[in-house]
Parts: structure tokens; sequence; C-alpha cells
């Protein structure tokens, strides 16, 4: 490839014109299929087009060729990254160091998934590594601070992130960064900040968006406990994190099962059963009920995805449909119409996160719709045979128990690669 091409590629990579480069890398590869660079940009160009089935098939053509080069099997990790394959992009790294030891990306990238696996003290030591090869490495500054943070060395962080932007004070992905570290440590209110700057360098960048979005919910109180609570729950490993949640719901079961075995105790272990299964109960509404509130900020149309948006709809005839149960049980004292609040309030939970990414696919909008039918047979039952204990009511219990373990489990899996 002339360097006059090849410069004009990256130039069009790096302005985000993907297309534009995709063609000029046909013509190229149309003279010399086999030379090495283009199809190397190639590889990055599809993978930039979220194409990893393409950009895997052009790599592998590069490796074929050049076995012997490291940015090669760097490259490959990304894409191995991209389809969760994640054992896969570790020994790539690792290969891509032993070629080449003194390059520090290699080192930082490496750190990056051992940050995502919550192997923190590793993550920190192979950011050192690559700080000790290139001292202004930003993806390594930035990996170690999210590592030390994670290990509580909450002052160490943020030195080591005043050290990134002092690098580059205009890099997107190091205001996000630190916008996540306020959030993380409670002080939102700078937390967005960093958000609206990180975006104002790059409009795109999703995980300043996402971060905007957490900031501005969090002048609410409840939701800043809430969120105090996801960081804390999500810092743990996957069997921590399980240990947690079966404990909660057995040590609820424990108590409940005393306060009925021993009389006595009942007046001080009912009322401690009955809070914390409002607190659990929270912790599935609090989400909805903010992001409901957050659709009507100015910059809500900006930071939420359609399906979002969606989301925020079903939000509201859920809590419409909750609100008018509540109504007509005061106005009629039938219990029935309680039973619709309750439908209501417990459908908010599955149509609010229907847009979640699972694998198989659908996943959320099927459980949402199978508990949403359960839920109508059962209320259209009670009305018609005036039964509010038909199995349709004990169905529609049972398959919300089941949607909080099945979404524990997607959120866990995601969380724990």
């Amino acid at each position: 490839m002339q360097e006059a091409s090849y410069d004009r590629i990256i130039l069009l990579y790096e302005q985000g014109r993907y297309k534009h480069a995709e063609d000029l890398l046909k013509v190229a590869l149309q003279e010399d299929p086999n030379d090495v660079t283009s199809l190397h940009l190639m590889a990055a160009v599809h993978l930039a087009l979220d194409r990893p089935k393409d950009a895997k098939h052009f790599i592998d053509l590069a490796l074929g060729i050049a076995p012997y080069m490291d940015q090669l099997y760097s490259t490959k990790a990304r894409i191995m990254i991209d389809v969760e394959r994640y054992d896969e992009a570790e020994g790539l790294l690792k290969e891509a160091i032993n070629i080449n030891p003194s390059e520090a990306g290699h080192f930082a990238q490496l750190a990056q998934i051992k940050l995502a696996r919550k192997e923190y003290a590793e993550a920190e030591n192979l950011s050192d590594k690559a700080l000790s090869l290139e001292p202004d490495n930003l993806l390594a500054l930035n990996t170690k601070s999210t590592a030390q943070l994670k290990q509580h060395k909450k002052a160490e962080s943020e030195e080591t992130l005043r050290g990134a932007l002092g690098e580059n004070p205009e890099d997107s992905y190091t205001h996000s960064n630190y916008g996540w570290h306020k959030l993380e440590t409670g002080q939102h209110k700078q937390a967005l900040e960093h958000f609206k700057q990180a975006l104002r360098y790059d409009p795109n960048n999703g995980y300043a968006q996402a971060g905007m979005m957490q900031a501005l919910q969090s002048k609410y109180f409840f939701y800043r406990w809430f969120l105090k609570y996801q960081f804390w729950l999500g810092n743990m490993g996957a069997k921590y994190q399980w240990g947690f949640i079966i404990g909660f719901y057995l040590g609820m079961r424990v108590l409940d099962y005393l306060s009925e075995s021993i009389p006595a105790l009942s007046p001080v272990l009912t009322p401690i059963v009955i809070l914390l299964a409002i607190v659990a109960l929270s912790t599935w509404i609090i989400g909805p009920v903010s992001q409901l509130l957050f659709s009507f900020n100015k910059y809500a149309k900006f930071l939420l995805e359609p399906k979002e948006k969606q989301a925020v709809w079903l939000t509201g005839i859920c809590i419409i449909v909750f609100l008018a149960g509540v109504g007509a049980y005061l106005l009629t004292d039938d219990f029935r119409y309680a039973m619709i609040a309750v439908a209501g309030l417990i459908l908010m939970i599955p149509w609010s996160m229907f847009y979640m990414e699972t694998k198989p696919r659908n996943l959320m909008p099927l459980a949402a719709g199978i508990m949403t039918i359960i839920a109508g047979i059962a209320i259209y039952l009670s009305f018609k045979t005036g039964d509010i204990a038909n199995p349709f009511v004990i169905g529609f219990l049972v398959s919300f128990f089941a949607f909080q373990w099945l979404v524990n489990a997607v959120v866990i899996r995601r969380d724990n690669i």
C-alpha cells in the first residue's frame, strides 16, 4: 500500500468514517490481497462497524501471513473481547507479550481484562508494568485507577486519575473514568461535570452517556443509596454475589419461621421481616421509578436509547395500573382491586428491563410477556369466580420469584467474565 493511501485510511479511521476507509481498503486488497497492513486495517474497520465475524476473518488472514507481528494478536484479542471470548483474548495478549515484551499497550489491554474479571490486584500490577514501559499510557493509567478504587485505595486512585488528566486534559475516556470514580465515591455533582466534559470531547461516548444518566438520577436521595448498593454488590466476585443473595433470602425465611414458631418473638421479628421484604422489593422498584422521573429531564432525549424510552413508557403504564388498583380498592374495599395494584407494581419490574441484552436474545421480553399473561388470567378468574387464591395467582407469584433469580443470574454472569 502506498504511504499516501495508508495515511488517508488512518485519517478516515480516526475520524470515524469507517465506510470510506473500508472502500479504500477494498481497492488496496484488490491490488495486493496479501498486504498485511491492509488486512489488519480492514479487521479494525470491521470491528468498529460491529462486524466481529468479518473482523476475525481478515485478522486470521493477516496472522497466516505474518504470525510474528505482535499487533495482530492484540487486534484479534480486541475482537475476542467483543464476542465475549475472554480466555482466548488473554491467550492472544500473552502471545503478543511473548513476541514484543516492550509494548506497553499489550500489558494495558491485559490489565483491562483482569479488571473486568475482578482480579483487581493483578490488574494494578499489569498496569504498573505498562506504565514502566510507557509512563503516559492513558489506558494503563485509567485501568490502574479503577483497580485501586476497587481495592478501596481511594486517594491513590484519584491521584492516578489526576495524572491521566495531566497527560491529556481533553481525553474523553479519562473524564468518563473520573466521573465513574466520583459516582462510586458518592460525589454525583462532581461526577456530572466530568461526564459533561467527556461528552464535550466525544458526544458518542457510551461510557460517559451511561454515567451521566446515573449521575442525573443520583440527585434523588433513595437512588444514591440504591447506587451504593449496586456498586457494593457489583464489586464482589460471582460466588460472593450469589452467597449474599441466597443468604439474604434464607435469612428472611429463618426469621419468618422463628416468628411463627415462637409467638413471644413475633413482635420483634415480624417488623424485621417486613422491613427486609420492603428493602428487597425497593431494590427492584427504585431503578424503574428513577428512570421514569429521569425521562422528564432535558437531557433524557439525548441519553436514552429507543428501547429504554419504550421501557419508560411501559413503566409508566404499570404505575398507572398500580395507582388505579389502589384507588379502586380504597373506594370499594374489594381485595380483587388490590390484586390489580400488586400486579401493576410487580409487572413494572420485568417491563422496565425488557431491553436487557441476554443470551438467548429476547429472554426478558418473553419473561415479561409470560408474567403479564399469567397475571391477566389470575385477575380475570378472581373477578369471575371470586376466588382470590386461584392457581394462577400462585403461578404469578412463583413467576416473579423465578424472574428475580433469572435477572440475578444474567447480571452476575454479565459482570463476571
